[in-house]
């Protein structure tokens, strides 16, 4: 059998779909983010990688299942996502960033909102970067960028501070009638053969400690379903969302 599979065209998620390469047996589309909602929504691929946001958004629409496999999840301090600031900044509003629409922008918006009571206005980050972009934003979220010569904030770090639990960025979703085992053992041969269950990151001085998680598990579970409050709470999704893992049964 071959499945089409879509996931973001980002280097975030290249761990997760490395062995894609010379796969007879599977169809990579890489797109954006909103791209792999739509192909998932009508039906044009069996499984995608979602965000929390568009998870939450299908809410109604159709009936999603998620699969049992490689997933992206941050907690605590994992040097991942940063908050660059412009030099003697003092009050933030205007923050540019990759994608608007990304759901690690939304995430940023919420957080400031529910930790620091602050709105953000989000920009259109420009190609040229995150140096050249402090010139004209009070600050650039990046998740393509490391420039520890900047003054920054990890984006991982300080939502498992404000709210106690992991941001989980990405798990495979399909809808409920094609769930199988086929299709879960397809996305986990997907990822790269090394990539652990969970991965910890560590700063010595200071010292700061975190956890990627690589693979769908009762943290990254938990997590999920209390972003999706959050996400409801702010109005971003319709409706509050069931998070919905396969149990393994066959669709009838």
């Amino acid at each position: 059998m071959r499945f089409r599979l879509a996931a973001p065209a980002d280097p975030l998620y290249d761990p997760l779909v490395a062995a894609s390469t010379d796969r007879a047996d599977i169809r990579l589309l890489r797109v954006s983010p909103e791209a792999c909602a739509e192909l998932l929504m009508a039906g044009r691929v069996e499984a995608a990688l979602l965000s929390p946001l568009d998870y939450g958004k299908a809410n109604g629409i159709v009936d999603y299942r998620i699969l049992p496999g490689p997933a992206l999840a941050f907690e605590g301090y994992t040097q991942r996502v940063w908050l660059y600031f412009r030099p003697g900044l003092r009050t933030i509003t205007r923050c540019a960033t990759p994608s608007t629409q990304h759901f690690l922008a939304q995430a940023l918006r919420l957080l400031f909102a529910e930790a620091y009571d602050t709105e953000l206005q989000l920009l259109d980050m420009p190609v040229s970067g995150v140096s050249e972009t402090l010139h004209s934003a009070d600050a650039v979220l990046s998740w393509r960028e490391d420039l520890p010569n900047l003054s920054r904030l990890d984006i991982g770090e300080e939502w498992f501070s404000a709210f106690g639990y992991a941001l989980p960025i990405a798990f495979w979703s399909c809808r409920a009638e094609v769930a199988s085992k086929e299709l879960v053992a397809a996305i986990t041969e997907l990822a790269h053969p090394q990539l652990p269950e969970s991965e910890a990151v560590t700063e010595p001085s200071p010292y700061r400690q975190g956890t990627i998680h690589w693979r769908w598990n009762e943290t990254v579970g938990n997590a999920l379903r209390e972003t999706l409050l959050l996400l409801y709470y702010h109005q971003l999704v319709p409706h509050i969302s069931e998070v919905k893992p396969w149990d393994g049964s066959m669709p009838e």
